[in-house]
């Protein structure tokens, strides 16, 4: 085991475990404009209406004109499949029959959230080079655990220049419960041959925190580099950061003596 450190707190650790969107990178950076762009898409559809773009937005958690997401918004935590459902859910409100919504959902949304995204849209929200790096040089496992599919999830740790230190990851679409199951972490686990109680789990919403503590995960750390603040976190995590820079491989450098 190495010694981390999350900010104050010393944890000796085999295996971080990171959430991606809001933790690794961005969130808003992402999500914004796939958001926008498929609650467009379907509004500018045959029969779509101000009235339906209006409630579409407000079922998504998502305010165009702020531009802000409710801190609550599914868009944070719940799969691309779910969203998908939601989004269906509002057509049949307004007047389609459920197979028709869904066929909606599936020509004019899904492609707009689920589709190809531009490299300048995945932000990250520390130097994260160095901190796997470090990671990995002391011996630590980093994996992914996120809400995202497999795929996409893949390519933004490509393109954050992080992928060749991640020894597992796990979307959406693979097969296991989504958050906040804790089977996600338990095959993580499992996968990399370490104890839950030696692993970490950092995440910026309360979904990942409370998905940690009934996988029995050894640390919980939450970072406010999402959309959720202090107060939200703090009751399912044993540390609140601010984002993952705050962690440090061995003690932290302490601050310069007054002159």
């Amino acid at each position: 085991m190495v010694d981390l450190y999350f900010g104050p707190r010393r944890f000796a650790a085999d295996l971080v475990i990171f959430d991606k969107d809001g933790t690794l990178i961005d969130f808003v950076a992402l999500w914004a404009g796939k958001t926008a762009a498929a609650v467009e898409a379907l509004a500018a559809a045959p029969r779509g209406t101000a009235a339906l773009r209006a409630d579409l937005y407000a079922q998504l958690g998502y305010d165009p004109d702020t531009p802000r997401f409710d801190r609550h918004s599914p868009v944070l935590t719940a799969p691309v499949g779910k969203l998908h459902a939601l989004a269906a859910g509002v057509l049949y409100r307004h007047g389609w029959g459920w197979l028709d919504a869904e066929l909606q959902v599936e020509q004019h949304f899904a492609p707009a959230l689920d589709g190809e995204f531009d490299p300048a849209m995945v932000r990250a929200t520390a130097d994260l080079p160095t901190l796997f790096g470090d990671l990995r040089a002391a011996g630590v496992q980093i994996a992914v655990v996120t809400s995202d599919d497999h795929a996409p999830t893949v390519t933004a740790l490509q393109w954050l220049g992080i992928a060749q230190h991640v020894a597992w990851v796990i979307g959406a679409d693979d097969p296991h419960p989504h958050k906040p199951a804790p089977d996600a972490l338990w095959a993580v686990c499992d996968a990399v041959g370490v104890a839950p109680q030696a692993a970490v789990m950092v995440g910026d919403s309360t979904t990942d925190l409370l998905m940690a503590q009934r996988a029995g995960i050894g640390l919980r750390v939450g970072v406010r580099s999402g959309l959720m603040d202090a107060a939200t976190l703090a009751p399912l995590a044993h540390v609140v950061l601010g984002s993952v820079g705050e962690i440090c491989v061995g003690a932290p450098a302490a601050p310069p003596l007054p002159s």
